[in-house]
């Protein structure tokens, strides 16, 4: 096994394949000069041949960065439902203490690591570790079918650094640890030993396992002729060893049901694993762009020099250091070099042609990325500009939350209910906006439960009671919630997650509400379709101010507010007193 993950690892960093006639793909090579753009380096160094320094106009950052503001994704956009009526209060307060614990557990900012990390590469491999999950380096992840459309098509080898103590740390679930750490206490080239670390993920023959499992657990009653070669398992195996890239220990073997991975890829397949990201995509545009402003910078530093010419051999060598104010100059022929650069026009307007291809490969126009539009141009034009160019990260986000919401489901949200099934107390506030969902639940189940004592009256007269005592509940902007161990009962089998929803189609619907707001003359109706956009937009409308309305006044509810029953829960949760 190490002869062969070894041979592995040096036929992914140093072999291709190939794609069509004529075209190999090295997917090492690619994931490397796509590290060398971002870290803003050349490879051949910062001088050039005649020693002038060599800078770098990044182009691609700044089309980065615009992406990651578009996507505009984060834990606000993660919610719970279930399909079952009955479970909507569970909905609520587990809505509640899910985005408490996302705070808590530092899930916003791997979603954030996730989404920056989304436009620079293209690609995004999350692994699931214990009860949580990381981020993978794609610079220290290999796929060895690098045509595969996803992980599930390809074994995977992943590359760590340990040094002593994190090795150490690992003594009671790997073997041969002190075997490994002793090859390294031999090797005197380094004070502090580092450890080259490999974890695959892949099938291997039965035969194969079970004599690595006999190695690791030292059991030599195992018989592997009742192994066949040809049948295969899915395991786990780990080596390590002192030189990168030549593991020397067997560390640890086991069978696993399923890889631990999941994948986002933001581009459609190519034909290879690796697909592109805006650092790969602005590639030449990048390298043209360093050759012109470089080539800008040289020229201009000549055309900034002031030269002189003269035949006579008796004037000063240099007019500047050589002469002093006031000085007069006795010749016939004294004139200043022209050393304005040639074909400068033609550089800046190759720039800019670039610069306009840049933004339409990324997406980056003025409209998006928050440039002044055009003089002239119209609002309306630019709103609709502005609209069908967010369509693209519209998609990108709607891929990402289908990749995110299965992660979370699976990986996230046994650990969030096991969070909310250990809290006593869940905290309301007018803030959260959860605060009058709950209100109107306990006014609804108050109503249903003493509808029998109420004189008969029509259904606006019961939505004035309803409101009446909502307004009686909201006059407090915080309840603590008592959460009873029952009310989670067969909740976990029904919840679900949901990321992709309304969110990403916000602007859109804002923009037809707007249409039908001015062509709406009714101002009844026009005041109900401006509350809509501003419920979508986040803002309460009822909480705001407004004027009365003339009608005649309602009959007296025969009951007195003393003698109306008093508001009990029926939500298997209630408030602290």
């Amino acid at each position: 096994m190490l002869n062969r993950i070894s041979k592995e690892i040096q036929e992914y960093r140093t072999g291709s394949v190939q794609l069509l006639d004529g075209v190999n793909f090295s997917a090492a090579k690619l994931i490397r000069r796509i590290g060398i753009y971002k870290s803003h380096v050349y490879p051949t160094g910062e001088l050039d041949s005649q020693g002038n320094k060599k800078y770098w106009f990044d182009v691609i950052s700044p089309r980065v960065n615009n992406e990651v503001k578009n996507i505009d994704f984060d834990t606000s956009d993660i919610i719970l439902f279930s399909d079952s009526l009955s479970d909507a209060g569970r909905v609520m307060i587990a809505n509640v203490a899910l985005k408490d614990w996302l705070d808590e557990s530092g899930q916003a900012a791997k979603i954030n690591e996730a989404i920056e990390q989304c436009p620079e590469w293209g690609n995004i491999v999350w692994k699931k570790k214990g009860n949580d999950y990381e981020i993978l380096d794609l610079q220290n992840f290999m796929v060895l079918n690098q045509t595969a459309r996803d992980l599930s098509e390809s074994d995977v080898i992943e590359e760590g650094c340990f040094v002593s103590s994190d090795l150490m740390k690992m003594s009671g679930v790997w073997s041969n640890v002190d075997t490994l750490v002793s090859m390294a206490t031999k090797d005197k080239k380094h004070s502090t030993p580092e450890f080259y670390i490999y974890e695959r993920n892949g099938e291997m023959s039965k035969r194969e396992y079970m004599q690595l499992k006999m190695e690791l657990d030292n059991d030599k009653t195992i018989d592997l002729s009742k192994f066949s070669d040809k049948e295969f398992v899915l395991a786990k195996v780990v080596v390590g060893g002192v030189t990168k890239d030549k593991p020397s220990t067997v560390l640890f073997c086991d069978e696993i049901s399923k890889k631990p991975f999941k994948e986002f890829h933001r581009s459609s397949y190519r034909g290879t694993w690796l697909r592109s990201g805006i650092y790969e995509q602005l590639m030449d545009i990048q390298t043209r762009a360093n050759e012109i402003g470089n080539q800008i910078a040289r020229g201009l530093e000549w055309a900034s020099k002031t030269i002189f010419r003269s035949n006579d051999k008796i004037i000063a060598q240099n007019i500047i250091t050589d002469l002093e104010n006031g000085d007069i100059i006795k010749s016939g022929d004294l004139a200043q070099v022209e050393v304005r650069m040639q074909g400068l026009d033609q550089l800046i307007a190759d720039w800019n042609r670039l610069m306009v291809l840049a933004d339409q490969i990324s997406n980056s126009s003025e409209v998006v990325s928050g440039g002044n539009l055009p003089s002239g141009t119209p609002f309306r034009l630019g709103a609709l500009q502005n609209i069908n160019a967010n369509k693209l990260y519209d998609f990108i986000r709607e891929k990402l939350a289908i990749a995110l919401q299965s992660l979370i489901q699976e990986w996230i949200l046994p650990s969030a209910l096991k969070s909310i099934k250990a809290k006593e107390v869940v905290r309301l506030s007018s803030d959260s906006g959860y605060l009058t969902e709950y209100y109107k639940m306990i006014v609804d189940s108050w109503y249903i439960k003493n509808l029998a004592t109420f004189p008969p009256h029509s259904a606006e007269m019961a939505q004035n009671i309803k409101q009446r005592e909502l307004d009686a509940l909201m006059q407090k902007k915080e309840v603590l919630v008592n959460l009873e161990d029952e009310m989670w009962e067969d909740f976990k089998p029904r919840v679900k997650v949901a990321i992709t929803g309304e969110n990403y189609n916000l602007a859109v619907e804002l923009e037809t509400l707007q249409t039908f707001i001015a062509l709406e003359q009714d101002p009844v109706r026009r005041t109900a379709l401006i509350e809509i956009a501003m419920g979508k937009k986040g803002i309460d409308a009822k909480s705001l101010p407004k004027t009365p309305p003339v009608q005649p006044q309602q009959q007296a509810m025969a009951q007195t507010p003393e003698a109306r029953p008093k508001i009990m829960t029926q939500l298997g949760a209630s408030p602290v007193v």
